[in-house]
């Protein structure tokens, strides 16, 4: 029994020193070009989410003006109409959005290349108002 104990605690003593001296050698292995590298992704990614919040306000306005205007409309050829002019204002702010933020995430990603950073671009779900949109922000895999 004996034994067993000790060749338990000796094989989470093992353990955890591999695990421990490889994050400590992960940690001083970053060159300073990485390090800059990581925080200009770590900025493009700020600025993209900063539009994202942006462009969230402005659809929750319009959909807050829109739902305002169809509540006191009556005729149904108008809500129709007031639907209609909300779907194209929306979806042209996401597509403006979209557009943008891929551009930044291309050059953040072509920088991050040539600096020695693998990156992925990860598509994540924005709630615009009444609707979803993929949105498109660097991910660091290894460097």
């Amino acid at each position: 029994m004996f034994k067993k104990t000790a060749l338990a605690v000796l094989f989470s003593v093992v353990l955890t020193v591999m695990l421990g001296t490889s994050a400590f050698a992960a940690e001083e292995g970053i060159s300073p070009e990485i390090a800059e590298a990581l925080a200009e992704i770590e900025e493009v990614n700020t600025e993209i989410y900063a539009e994202i919040a942006e462009a969230q306000a402005e659809a929750d306005a319009l959909y807050t003006e829109y739902l305002s205007e169809y509540a006191e409309e009556t005729d149904a050829e108008k809500r129709t109409a007031l639907t209609a002019e909300y779907d194209l204002k929306v979806n042209a702010l996401i597509h403006k959005l979209d557009v943008k933020t891929q551009e930044m995430t291309r050059a953040g990603v072509a920088k991050a290349t040539a600096a020695g950073v693998n990156v992925e671009v990860v598509w994540i779900p924005v709630q615009f108002a009444d609707r979803v949109a993929m949105i498109d922000p660097i991910h660091v895999i290894d460097w």
